[in-house]
Parts: C-alpha cells; structure tokens; sequence
C-alpha cells in the first residue's frame, strides 16, 4: 500500500478520536501509524470480506476505526487498485476499561456495537472473525486457554481467529517487549498486574488441541519488539467438535 495513501486512511481513521480529546486522538494515530498489524491486515486479506468481527479488548477500538476508513474510501472509489478491497464487516468491541470503552463507542458511532465486560465472561455472539491483539498476556494460563475455547465455540465453522502475542522465545527482542509491557503497567498505576507469556510454538500448540491449525508470522517490523501474529483456522474434522478447556 503507498505510504502516503495509508497516511491519510490513518489520519481519517484516527479524527473521530478528537472528540474525546488530544490523547486520545494522538494515541489512534500513533498506534495505526506504527504498529505493522495494521497494514498487514488490510492488505493480507485475513479477514473476511463479511460477517460479524469480534475484537476483544478493543481498546479505543482502532482496527475497527481504520476498517471503517477503508471502506469508506473504498466505496468513494479511492483504493489502490492492487490490494484487496477492504473487508466490510459488521463491527463489535468488548472492552473492560469504562474509559477506553466510552472512547470506542464515540469514536465508532453506530457503525459498531462496543460492549463494557470482561472477555472472560462477556457473551460471545456467533463471528466470521475473532481478534485479540496484545490481551491475553494479562490472563494467567488457564484463563488463557479458557478465554480461546470459548472463542473457538464462538467462531463460524470457515471463520478465522487472529491472535497476538509476545514470542516468549524469543530472545532480546522478547525482553525489550516484556519491560516495556511492564512500564506499560506501571504507567497505568498497575504495580501488580500479572504478566502471562508463551513461547510461540506453545501458542500454536495450544491453538491445535482446540482445533485451530495456526499460521505463525512475525509482527514487529519497523519496532524493537518480540510480536507474533497468529492466524488460526478450524480443522476440517473440527467443524462440528467445539473442545473445551479443563
């Protein structure tokens, strides 16, 4: 994707975010501006072009903002001509935090539905596509587990779920990700949180016995730090077995 065009489906993404202020305007620009998930996605077409998306812990909901960008550009006719066309998806967020949560839905509008839970226990509706970027690191292992049978229970027999972590394998790169994950914390007020992580090939494991085979791909390009992406989609044989955690 040019650079340039990508600059400016950013800059549309993020105004919206003005209402709730300068940090939280500065913060979507920054995030889809530099964080690789995001030009992956759009250009990768790992989502699926319908059906309902289910991005827990949303956040300020920015992946939702910048798909909603794309298809308005596109729809204007204003899309480069060798990607995919950008994935016109029914949008819903599930967010803990009162005040990421309330960004979200002003930013958004009425083109997602953001619901205020805990992806632990927060109803899972049926969805073409599950994303969870950067969340489940602040679960313990069986939660982990747990929260990812659930959604694979959630998950349309053909749709995909699309998962990031950090590669507890992997090196220096993992312990700049850890610190700065721990600042990250500290920065929140949250001297004590819980930090859970695995090794890539331990997530893709885990992803198989729930009967997801999983694409592994690195997503740090352009940052110090130690990210996975993983791409999971259902066995053939799974399709009518949704397993459970114990």
């Amino acid at each position: 994707m040019p650079e340039a065009f990508f600059r400016e489906l950013v800059d549309a993404a993020a105004m919206p975010y003005r209402r709730s202020g300068r940090y939280a305007w500065h913060f979507a620009k920054g995030k889809l501006r530099g964080d690789p998930v995001f030009r992956f996605l759009l250009r990768s077409a790992t989502l699926p072009a319908r059906g309902r998306l289910l991005d827990l812990g949303c956040g300020q909901g920015v992946l939702m903002a910048l798909l909603q960008a794309a298809v308005e550009r596109s729809a204007a006719g204003e899309w480069p001509p060798d990607w995919p066309a950008p994935p016109d998806l029914e949008l819903h967020g599930v967010e803990l935090g009162r005040r990421r949560s309330d960004v979200a839905r002003s930013a958004l509008g009425a083109g997602a539905a953001i619901t205020r839970g805990d992806i632990r226990d927060a109803p899972l509706p049926q969805a073409a596509a599950i994303v969870i970027l950067d969340v489940l690191l602040y679960l313990d292992h069986d939660e982990q587990a747990k929260v990812l049978a659930r959604c694979v229970a959630a998950l349309e027999p053909d749709g995909v779920l699309v998962l990031r972590e950090a590669n507890a394998g992997g090196g220096a790169a993992f312990q700049v990700t850890r610190w700065a994950e721990r600042l990250a914390c500290w920065s929140r007020r949250q001297w004590r949180q819980p930090l859970c992580y695995r090794p890539a090939s331990e997530w893709v494991a885990l992803l198989g016995r729930l009967g997801l085979d999983a694409e592994a791909t690195p997503m740090s390009e352009g940052t110090p730090f130690g990210n996975v992406l993983f791409v999971a989609r259902r066995r053939n044989d799974a399709h009518a077995n949704y397993p459970s955690v114990d």
